[in-house]
């Protein structure tokens, strides 16, 4: 009974806490601006991790399955392989349509 009444007040004490309104006055920070700004590109990045993706995948073993005689499952029964392939080529994909539209 002590742990449910202490749980219920902790409970209570949350929420009401919870329900403050924050205050109306904006806070200035006044943080320098960096002069130059560097313009970085994400599509070169999207096909370097994508192509990392991708040869991760085909480096993992795939999935055997049977007892005496095995045979490698399906492609899409192996799992974290063959989601690491798929998304390694969307990525470096994407990633090349990016660089090219040069966005």
């Amino acid at each position: 009974m002590k742990n449910i009444v202490l749980t219920l007040f902790l409970l209570l004490s949350s929420f009401s806490f919870g329900q403050i309104a924050p205050p109306k006055t904006k806070i200035t920070l006044n943080l320098p601006v960096p002069s130059s700004q560097t313009d970085v590109r994400p599509g070169p990045f999207m096909m370097l991790g994508g192509a990392a993706f991708f040869v991760g995948g085909l480096l993992t073993p795939p999935l055997m399955v049977g007892g005496s005689t095995t045979e490698k499952q399906p492609f899409y029964k192996q799992g974290g392989r063959a989601l690491a392939i798929v998304s390694g080529v969307l990525t470096f994909t994407i990633g090349a349509g990016v660089t090219i539209s040069g966005n």
